[in-house]
């Protein structure tokens, strides 16, 4: 599972954002308007446990979306995400993005001890920037989406915050690999090699056991998703709902595994109607 190209696209729009060789499409993905961003914030020691927030401006916050790229859990930078706390303030929401420690130098389950406690200091602080602490949804692509599934369905990665994995009201994972197992995957063994039990790194097996404490899950993926196969997310919601828990499964025929993230970005909302899902999903989770 190889994501550089993903990583290449998005650092390209920036790359020319700062050298000011930018073209109208460029513009329209970092386009700012309507909402703050706070940068920079640390949630933890390491250089990478750092964060970002994109705050509506003209209203408080229906709810707070924890948003975790993707990046093979080896690249990644959430500066480039930009776009994606545009889209979804424009609808309303209040967007963090973590950054995470990464492959080689950090294996697993290092990025998932991060990705809650980064969830447990959006529990603790959103607030003081505007955000209900009640109202928190998880939302992830790819890797990201691995990692926000994880502690959403294994209570040991967010007990020590003294919090549970119904904390979240909801998860929405896009083309996540749910169901894999990384140690059949070449470049993904020496990240999980490591791990005590693999069946316990892998979000399909906890299902059975912790579906039922879980939020729900909305996922989404691509039917020409050649990089993480859409059967990852069929597989999960069949696992998820046959043990007790709420998952719902939509696919975008014909998209890919860049496009069910990068449709959020306007110039390219023709592709998925990404958005209009993620706020459907989202307004349900609120009612």
């Amino acid at each position: 599972m190889r994501l550089g190209t993903c990583a290449a696209l998005l650092a390209s729009l920036f790359l020319a954002a700062c050298t000011g060789s930018m073209s109208f499409f460029q513009r329209a993905l970092i386009w700012e308007t309507g909402f703050s961003v706070t940068p920079s914030i640390a949630y933890g020691d390491d250089e990478r446990q750092k964060l970002d927030i994109y705050t509506p401006r003209a209203a408080p916050p229906r709810a707070t979306v924890m948003f975790v790229y993707g990046g093979s859990w080896t690249s990644g930078n959430r500066a480039l995400y930009r776009f994606l706390g545009q889209a979804l303030a424009g609808r309303g929401y209040q967007v963090v993005v973590p950054d995470y420690r990464l492959a080689p130098v950090h294996a697993y389950p290092d990025f998932v001890e991060d990705t809650a406690r980064a969830f447990a200091w959006v529990k603790s602080h959103i607030a003081g920037h505007g955000g209900d602490p009640a109202r928190v949804i998880l939302m992830g692509h790819s890797a990201g989406a691995y990692n926000v599934a994880m502690i959403a369905l294994d209570p040991v990665w967010l007990a020590p915050y003294g919090l549970k994995p119904s904390d979240a009201l909801g998860v929405l994972a896009l083309a996540g690999p749910l169901s894999f197992n990384p140690l059949n995957t070449a470049s993904t063994k020496p990240i999980f090699q490591g791990a005590p039990d693999i069946e316990r790194a892998r979000p399909i097996k906890l299902a059975a056991e912790g579906a039922a404490g879980a939020p729900p899950f909305l996922l989404v993926h691509g039917t020409a998703d050649t990089t993480v196969g859409d059967h990852n997310s069929r597989n999960f919601a069949d696992a998820m709902n046959a043990a007790g828990g709420r998952a719902s499964v939509t696919l975008y025929a014909g998209a890919g595994h860049l496009t069910v993230v990068t449709c959020f970005a306007w110039p390219l909302r023709w592709k998925a109607p990404c958005l209009d899902d993620a706020d459907a999903f989202f307004t349900s989770l609120l009612r």
